[in-house]
């Protein structure tokens, strides 16, 4: 039997084990509703407001109904990519047990997660579970204590839409969201069934957000769908999100699909997370600013992108008819990483591969629905590698303020690296962020 078929069946047993073990209690809370009911009668429209009638459809009183005016904070981190000293050192791997423990790589940056409404980050590995190994590059394999560290320092969403997506294979697909869903983590660009939507609604603080992502294939012409040069299974093929850096037409289509079916079902605000790009390069390529601007023609309102292990430029775009304005990250950076300069000289041999920043939006919705984007801030991040007795260790720290860091973190001899990683992004950074920030507040395109 296949993966997905074990994974299938055992998703149906217990469906099954759960529908069997409430089924007296709903069949007991109808009698006890109809009783109810012949004494309590509810007034006119008494389904509720903003309750769904069956068949899914919200009622059009629900529809029309003055929405409270909120106000929510969207954070979304850069890649972790997890290099063969995060399994190798003994600062995280306890000899003993042989079991890990990776919060203290966020110790310094975990309040900017809790403090927002909620965080996303993009991991670039695979949590296929200690039997199948676990592995660096080029295919990485995480202990599920990287899911645990991540839930533990305020993340609430994984986007899995990466290149290293199918490190694991089918049953490493397929366990990484299972684990992911264990820890109580959501998850965006994979899908545990193909019925299942190709696309995320997250409510934050009453706001509904509408989430896209998506990861570039290497398929070639005339072959199989393949995600890194590994030829995903027929099972596994539509459980990815993925497009043809080729042929994008189909992903503008489905895109397009996506956004007009999260319009109908409420959602106020769009971001799309675009792992896309070339390796090592500060500027986006051609096909990049082409898709970015597609995306925006489709009323997007915020792209954030990953895979370089660079930033790249942010910019304010336009859409074609000029209705509509895309806040665009093109890439944020290695939020997590190994890769140093000392060991990147061929590839970037300058620390851009240290650095990332982390995007927040701050959403503002008004009695009628209308969402809108009052603020953004972009704090600049730099992963430090130091040695510690036990091995090597990592400390990701934003540098909002440099001149205090070594004083608030307790790491010594800090100050100008981290200098040189706050200029280096500004330099790439600085301009899209001053024109972004001169824009606000953008109203959403929906």
């Amino acid at each position: 039997m296949s993966e997905f078929k074990q994974h299938k069946k055992l998703a149906q047993q217990r469906r099954m084990h759960f529908f069997g073990s409430v089924f007296a209690l709903i069949f007991g809370g109808i009698v006890t509703a109809g009783l109810c009911s012949a004494f309590f009668p509810s007034g006119p429209g008494g389904t509720g407001a903003g309750q769904q009638e069956e068949g899914g459809a919200v009622p059009a009183a629900a529809q029309a109904k003055a929405h409270e005016p909120s106000e929510a904070v969207w954070t979304a981190a850069g890649d972790v990519v997890f290099h063969l000293p995060f399994l190798e050192s003994g600062v995280y791997l306890n000899a003993d047990t042989g079991s890990y423990d990776y919060n203290a790589i966020f110790d310094h940056c975990r309040t900017l997660f809790e403090a927002a409404d909620f965080s996303t980050v993009t991991i670039e590995t695979s949590l296929a579970g200690e039997e199948a190994g676990y592995s660096g590059y080029p295919m990485f394999k995480a202990p599920d204590a990287l899911a645990d560290a991540l839930a533990g320092s305020g993340f609430d969403m994984i986007n899995l839409a990466s290149n290293h997506v199918y490190d694991g294979l089918d049953a490493g697909l397929l366990r990484t969201m299972d684990v992911l869903g264990e820890k109580n983590l959501l998850f965006m660009g994979t899908r545990t069934d193909e019925e299942q939507k190709k696309y995320n609604i997250v409510e934050v603080n009453g706001i509904k957000v509408g989430v896209l992502s998506y990861v570039y294939e290497t398929t070639e012409e005339g072959a199989s769908k393949s995600i890194n040069s590994i030829p995903l299974s027929d099972e596994a093929a539509p459980l990815v999100n993925s497009f043809d850096p080729n042929h994008p037409e189909a992903f503008y289509e489905e895109a397009a699909s996506s956004l007009a079916a999260m319009k109908e079902e409420g959602v106020q605000y769009t971001i799309a997370y675009m792992h896309w790009g070339i390796e090592y390069q500060t500027t986006p390529s051609k096909q990049q600013t082409e898709m970015a601007q597609k995306l925006c023609d489709m009323g997007v309102d915020t792209l954030i992108g990953s895979h370089p292990h660079v930033i790249q430029p942010v910019d304010l775009l336009t859409s074609s008819d000029g209705k509509h304005q895309m806040v665009c990250a093109y890439a944020i950076g290695n939020f997590l990483s190994n890769q140093r300069a000392e060991y990147m000289q061929a590839e970037m041999p300058t620390g851009e591969t240290e650095d990332s920043f982390l995007l927040t939006l701050s959403l503002s919705s008004d009695e009628k629905g209308k969402v809108t984007l009052t603020d953004i801030t972009f704090t600049p991040m730099w992963t430090y590698r130091y040695e510690d007795s036990a091995g090597a260790a990592f400390a990701v720290l934003p540098l909002n303020d440099t001149a205090t860091l070594e004083q608030t973190t307790g790491l010594s001899g800090i100050k100008d690296a981290a200098d040189a990683s706050a200029a280096r992004t500004q330099a790439i950074i600085g301009g899209g962020v001053e024109k972004v920030k001169a824009a606000l507040p953008l109203k959403s395109a929906i």
